[in-house]
């Protein structure tokens, strides 16, 4: 008898495990488009370099690219935020980039709080996008592109597949429904 429930709890485990697999794995493609979006934004931090101020003293980065934005502006009011806002506190905003585009880059490789990254990265792709669209030799298809993807996140739960979303969300479920409300709230992020 004790043989057959070890079996029994064994088969219960494998099942699980297998369900698991069955649920995640298929949405990889999902999965590998939310790690390679996320590298993107991983990278693009890494050339937001704090020791040149933000590229203030060597012309280049963010400095550079926010220079553009203010000699081809796509909405004057967006050119007036960046000269009389921006650039007269640019440390600041240089931190809030930098900061932003490592954040949208962490949850998005690792799956961890997928829809709040989602979120962040869709505002962030829209800044840049209005930002930079009339740049000349750039590519409107791109920021299109740079906005849809994280839509697309947003509404499929891609950080349950193959990201620390999946081991969440369960927990999650069962704290939301013992009517927990900040378990509710975070349960909605991942």
């Amino acid at each position: 008898m004790p043989t057959d429930l070890a079996d029994g709890a064994g088969k219960t485990r494998d099942s699980a495990v297998t369900g698991w697999f069955r649920v995640v794995v298929p949405l990889w493609p999902l999965a590998l488009a939310r790690i390679l979006y996320g590298v993107l934004w991983w990278q693009q931090s890494g050339w937001k370099v704090p020791s040149d101020d933000f590229g203030r003293k060597s012309g280049g980065g963010l400095w550079y690219w926010v220079q553009q934005e203010i000699q081809h502006p796509t909405l004057t009011a967006y050119r007036e935020f960046l000269v009389n806002v921006m650039i007269p506190h640019w440390t600041l905003f240089g931190w809030m980039t930098l900061i932003t585009e490592t954040f949208i880059g962490v949850t998005l490789i690792l799956g961890l709080l997928t829809r709040l990254g989602s979120l962040v990265a869709i505002a962030m792709a829209v800044n840049v996008t209005v930002g930079i669209l009339n740049v000349p030799h750039e590519w409107g298809w791109t920021y299109t592109m740079l906005i849809a993807f994280p839509v697309l996140f947003l509404v499929t739960d891609a950080g349950r597949s193959l990201g620390v979303d999946a081991f969440l969300v369960r927990p999650l479920d069962r704290a939301a429904t013992g009517g927990h409300r900040l378990a509710r709230m975070v349960r909605w992020l991942v």
